[in-house]
């Protein structure tokens, strides 16, 4: 990527926060990286930046500002917080947060989840970390995919909590419970999402 395309995404970055944000725009951007990935439809060159986005003046005392990505290029622009994500998680949150949009996938009661899911998720648990002792889950959130469910539930592994999707969803570990949920759930799909990409290419070109 050439500097002059640089400071045009910059300037696209720049037009899109304004919009979404009005004065609480920030002023300097840091550029990130660039993929040249596609992942889904409509999903190519997407170039992220990060920023501090200063909280709301009515927060009283505020914590220092958190920082955020911005996504933009051939792509439906987004941001988000960063949630400690490194610059390739925050690409992989960027095409799982679309992917969620798209699809409407949201919330449902816990109810619904699937027979069987729970003691799936304890044999999985079982298998992958054999060394870990399960003192406990809960079922964290359930969200609907069109005729599926997917679950995040919240274990504690050997004293340390950690999310886990099950359910409909292939399964998966992450260290993220200081966040909501969902947050594990969009980065997980999106890293799915990019794993099956790069594997349909590959079965392509080979």
């Amino acid at each position: 990527m050439t500097e002059t395309e640089q400071r045009q995404f910059e300037a696209d970055a720049r037009a899109y926060l304004t919009e979404q944000l009005g004065p609480r725009a920030p002023q300097a951007l840091g550029f990130e990286d660039a993929f040249d990935e596609a992942p889904l439809d409509g999903e190519e060159r997407t170039v992220l930046f990060s920023f501090f986005l200063e909280p709301e003046r009515w927060c009283g005392n505020p914590l220092p500002p958190p920082r955020h990505y911005v996504a933009v290029g051939r792509t439906t622009p987004n941001y988000f917080p960063a949630y400690g994500l490194g610059v390739d998680d925050a690409y992989s949150f960027h095409v799982g947060l679309r992917f969620m949009l798209e699809l409407e996938i949201g919330l449902v009661d816990p109810s619904r989840e699937p027979p069987g899911a729970r003691e799936a998720l304890r044999e999985f648990v079982r298998l992958c970390a054999p060394a870990a002792r399960l003192d406990g889950d809960e079922l964290a959130a359930l969200f609907r995919c069109q005729d599926q469910h997917f679950a995040v539930y919240r274990l504690t592994l050997s004293g340390g909590p950690v999310y886990c999707l099950g359910a409909d969803c292939p399964p998966g570990f992450y260290r993220l419970t200081e966040y909501p949920p969902q947050v594990a759930l969009t980065l997980h799909l999106g890293k799915l999402i990019r794993a099956e990409a790069r594997q349909e290419r590959r079965l392509r070109s080979g």
